[in-house]
């Protein structure tokens, strides 16, 4: 019976700490979206909107649309918001798409291929990321601009070159890669190599649909970690 009520004790003590961790955040996003219903830039009255208060110009700002001020002027959306936003969903899909090419092909090379220097380029691939990305970027500035004097479209301002920049932050990718490939039984592999297949084929038809889960895992951090 006391084991019980101390159980239901912590049960309830870690719901509450839950539902305040909850609030905190939750409070704050709703504030946001409560605001951008409302004419002005600031919150005043209640949390919720009034039927006096209740506007949407913001979001026809955001869609691109015109907005008649006060002064019955009509006033033009200063910023492309939607131009932005598709920029930074097509550039970060692309992106991580990329990334999810080079780092399964890397970390079944890692993972499969016995060559010299492995273990000490799989090291090299984790210190690197002990280092922030702001100690890269004087180098990957001069990079882009001397490789924009030969071939324009991958130079400095152009979407290209942004994603062949953002293609260097895959060192992690490929350990999440890898240590999935390593799970895989090799017999797969040994049994496709029997039937004859090249270790393209056995690359393609078998580690790779077997892979799909962490693949898609790999896809989404990417994607998310840049277009954030």
């Amino acid at each position: 019976m006391v084991a019980g009520k101390a159980y239901r004790g912590r049960l309830l003590l870690a719901h509450a700490a839950l539902i305040t961790f909850i609030a905190l955040v939750a409070v704050p996003l709703f504030m946001v979206i409560s605001i951008s219903f409302r004419k002005g830039n600031f919150a005043t009255g209640g949390i919720l909107p009034t039927a006096e208060t209740f506007s949407l110009d913001h979001w026809r700002m955001v869609l691109g649309q015109p907005v008649q001020q006060a002064d019955g002027t009509w006033l033009a959306p200063s910023v492309p918001v939607l131009r932005w936003l598709w920029n930074s969903i097509m550039i970060s899909a692309t992106s991580a798409a990329l990334i999810l090419a080079l780092s399964s092909t890397c970390a079944y090379a890692f993972a499969r291929i016995k060559f010299r220097g492995r273990e000490t380029l799989l090291s090299s691939l984790l210190i690197l990321q002990m280092f922030p990305m702001v100690l890269a970027i004087i180098a990957i500035y001069s990079i882009l601009e001397t490789l924009g004097n030969w071939v324009p479209a991958l130079g400095l301002d152009t979407h290209p070159g942004l994603i062949l920049a953002y293609l260097g932050g895959i060192a992690t990718h490929i350990w999440i890669i890898k240590g999935y490939f390593d799970s895989l039984p090799i017999a797969l592999e040994e049994s496709a190599a029997i039937d004859g297949a090249t270790p393209w084929q056995t690359f393609r038809l078998i580690m790779l649909p077997a892979s799909l889960p962490i693949f898609a895992i790999v896809f989404i951090l990417a994607f998310i970690g840049l277009v954030g």
